[in-house]
């Protein structure tokens, strides 16, 4: 992608439903130029524009970094790791662990068969858990959902289906596929933005190698030293994900830099402060798997909620 379409997708990934006017006044650019550009990115397939239901209005209260360390080949752990419907993110890394697991899940129980799971499989000789005790930056999970002023019914699941694959699809478009008017539609995918039930964004298909460089950064803290750590990484530009956890670190991130000379950077400026003991990095040398959208079968059974 060109400097134009990079600055775009950064754009896309705030606000998924931008108007080309509001996008070309953020990047400096005319309208008709911004829309083509967008609309190619789109048609390419290497950005989608997608709606994202946070997990926890799906009951999916545990979440987790899985590391598996690898005894021999990895192809087929990732087949057998792939089969899990959990599994939203899979990635083989350098370093201790060859492959790293982000999954979601409803009970500890579950994460338990996980775990027993992925040990099973052929060349795996250790899988080390960290629990995410609370999800600080994501490009889609956000804040934690308004769920107790809030029930959805069947429209609101049916708008969130269709966003989920088509982010920008237009609230008239939507409203007629469903049996709703454009501004029913609209008042209710605008009530769930603002409950943070959903959010809508650009993701960078990228499953096979990818031009930047993306690491992993586990840090070790002395005592309750993380918003220094948030701070700092507020400041980054390429951050995709921070969390707190419980395990052998206190917090975990991902980070997408355009180079080697870059990465080097962003590490020694967290090594730098005080309350950070030590930080390991890791990085993802083939993204396999990298999924945000989530199947919304459970809220129809249950009727909403």
């Amino acid at each position: 992608m060109n400097q134009l379409d990079t600055l775009l997708v950064h754009q896309l990934q705030a606000d998924g439903r931008a108007s080309y006017s509001d996008l070309a006044k953020s990047v400096g650019s005319n309208r008709a130029m911004v829309a083509s550009h967008v609309n190619e990115l789109l048609a390419s397939g290497k950005v989608k524009v997608i709606a994202a239901v946070h997990p926890r209005v799906l009951g999916l209260e545990v979440l987790a970094h899985l590391s598996v360390q690898l005894s021999g080949p990895s192809e087929p752990v990732l087949r057998g790791i792939e089969t899990l419907d959990s599994a939203v993110y899979i990635s083989e890394t350098t370093g201790t662990h060859q492959v790293v697991v982000e999954i979601r899940l409803g009970t500890m129980g579950q994460l338990y068969e996980t775990v027993a799971f992925i040990s099973g499989l052929p060349n795996v000789s250790a899988v080390n858990v960290l629990l995410y005790e609370r999800v600080i930056r994501s490009l889609f999970l956000g804040e934690e959902p308004v769920l107790e002023r809030l029930s959805l019914d069947q429209t609101d699941i049916d708008i969130m289906r269709i966003l989920q694959h088509d982010g920008r699809r237009g609230f008239a478009e939507i409203g007629e596929a469903i049996g709703v008017s454009m501004s029913t539609c609209r008042s209710r995918a605008l009530r769930l933005l603002d409950a943070n039930i959903m959010q809508i964004g650009a993701i960078t298909r990228r499953e096979g190698t990818s031009d930047a460089i993306v690491f992993g950064c586990g840090i070790a803290l002395a005592g309750n030293a993380s918003q220094e750590v948030v701070d700092l990484l507020a400041e980054v530009e390429g951050v995709e994900f921070v969390a707190r956890t419980i395990g052998r670190y206190a917090m975990v991130c991902t980070i997408a830099t355009s180079s080697q000379l870059e990465y080097n950077h962003v590490v020694a400026r967290i090594r730098s402060l005080p309350g950070v003991r030590h930080v390991e990095t890791w990085l993802h040398t083939r993204i396999v798997q990298e999924r945000y959208e989530n199947t919304l079968d459970q809220l129809e059974t249950l009727g909403g909620r």
